[in-house]
């Protein structure tokens, strides 16, 4: 089975070729550019390099969220279209499990946090489980990071932009208890949302196309002013 896996939920970039649990192709970018710029001819390098045709694609998978607002909308937006013309299922994954992921064999919980700005995170609690597929032990949500931590009471390894830019504060508030993974580790890769993809594919958890939507977990900034008016 092909899986082609995506992630645009950052700054970053990322675009996964899996032939079952096998990664055959991965593309991770940091560029800065605009996601709308540069997804699709990712993709189409990666599939060119392994020789394959988008028709080959078994199931397609993308997170969707949290995250940049404009850079999820444009993962989805862009996979819909594929999904669309080539008619195959589709996966919808969030991007703080895709994180978590990272840490597949950690010996305690891990939190994924992206940087949410305003002073906040997107974030969660997850253990790793079956095949180091992440496991939620804490909802999702977007928080003040020390707010979250009132609800950590063990030892944590913290992942993410969220945990790079708020690690003095969290490590002031948690100075025997908090760990950090390394910086090579603080970005999604496609290949994590691949692989948590695949698994629920096998357990039957698709997406209907015309109605999945990204999760934002935060009023874009239009809405909130379009609700101020009312």
């Amino acid at each position: 089975m092909l899986i082609l896996a995506s992630d645009t939920s950052t700054k970053t970039e990322s675009v996964a070729l899996l032939r079952d649990e096998v990664v055959v192709a991965e593309y991770l970018g940091n560029a800065e550019k605009h996601h709308g710029e540069t997804l699709l001819p990712t993709i189409a390098a990666l599939l060119d390099g392994a020789a394959v045709a988008i028709d080959d694609i078994d199931v397609f998978v993308v997170t969707l969220g949290p995250g940049s607002f404009t850079g999820i909308r444009i993962g989805v937006s862009t996979v819909k279209g594929l999904v669309m013309a080539t008619e195959k299922p589709v996966v919808g994954v969030s991007s703080l499990a895709a994180l978590a992921m990272n840490l597949p064999n950690s010996m305690v919980p891990i939190c994924p946090m992206l940087d949410a700005r305003k002073n906040e995170v997107y974030t969660a609690l997850y253990r790793p489980g079956k095949g180091g597929v992440p496991e939620k032990v804490l909802d999702e949500r977007v928080t003040t990071p020390l707010a979250f931590l009132d609800h950590i009471h063990e030892d944590v390894i913290f992942i993410g932009d969220g945990a790079v830019v708020y690690e003095h504060h969290i490590r002031n508030e948690f100075p025997h208890t908090s760990y950090f993974a390394l910086g090579n580790l603080n970005y999604i890769r496609g290949s994590s949302v691949g692989l948590i993809g695949l698994k629920k594919y096998r357990d039957g958890d698709t997406l209907n196309l015309l109605g999945f939507t990204p999760e934002y977990l935060r009023l874009s900034e239009a809405e909130v002013k379009q609700r101020g008016k009312k």
